[in-house]
């Protein structure tokens, strides 16, 4: 139940990657009864953009806890913390570990590992290739990684730099910069084959795995999978994956 959810790790402000936060933030507490506060952690800039969400929704937010359902209060506040490298919370035995990756320009960018009896996660979200990540992800039964959805050696990125891309409204060159900041499917290979992790997934992928796979299967031999909508991994001694109805039945 997405009330469950109280505390929420964002690795970068990207509006892609916080677009969905005011409704998670609003709709557990109006609709289901979520009654401890929303914590968050992430880089520079989190805590006073939390303060702004607040304010943007102050008038919903009034008439759900004062004046019409009475909703409690506790369930709307906000814990917000802007975070450095390091270890960023550690309570029930779970401890989450905030390292720095490489996102171009956007500084700083975090990924995440999540530490709980014995066994460990760890989320790259946008990065290019990064020594860093590769340095905490060691030893990570679940490493979660970006690629790409080209390869940077990929010929339709030669020729006239400010000329749309076919079926696109973005110029060669944005395109190019864009996929510069991020790693592609060769790159990916590597990072994984330096990993081994028991288990390595894709997220934030564009296309097929069909364009995709051969290339990382140049460098890299293990496990692998591509994320999906309603896709659960249960990581223990065994790591199993469960493909749920995104109903949750």
């Amino acid at each position: 139940m997405p009330a469950d959810v109280t505390k929420v790790f964002l690795t970068h402000l990207h509006s892609d990657h916080v677009i969905s936060w005011p409704e998670l933030y609003l709709y557990p507490w109006a609709s289901q009864g979520r009654t401890t506060p929303f914590e968050v952690w992430g880089p520079d800039g989190t805590k006073p953009m939390m303060e702004h969400l607040q304010k943007a929704f102050v008038f919903d937010i009034h008439i759900r806890r004062d004046v019409d359902e009475k909703f409690p209060g506790s369930g709307i506040k906000v814990i917000a913390t802007d975070i450095r490298e390091g270890v960023v919370y550690q309570a029930n035995g779970v401890k989450v570990t905030a390292f720095l990756v490489d996102h171009g320009p956007v500084k700083p960018a975090f990924g995440y590992r999540v530490e709980y009896r014995q066994h460990s996660v760890v989320r790259s979200r946008d990065t290019r290739p990064s020594e860093n990540l590769v340095k905490f992800a060691k030893g990570a039964d679940l490493l979660i990684h970006e690629v790409g959805a080209r390869s940077k050696q990929d010929p339709i990125f030669t020729g006239p730099p400010d000329e749309l891309l076919p079926n696109g409204r973005a110029t060669r060159r944005q395109a190019k910069t864009i996929l510069d900041h991020h790693t592609d499917s060769l790159e990916a290979g590597r990072v994984f084959g330096m990993v081994r992790p028991k288990l390595a997934v894709f997220s934030h992928y564009q296309g097929g795995s069909a364009a995709i796979l051969p290339l990382v299967r140049q460098t890299y031999d293990g496990r692998l999978e591509f994320g999906e909508d309603g896709m659960t991994i249960d990581v223990g001694d065994t790591i199993n994956i469960r493909s749920l109805p995104l109903t949750g039945k």
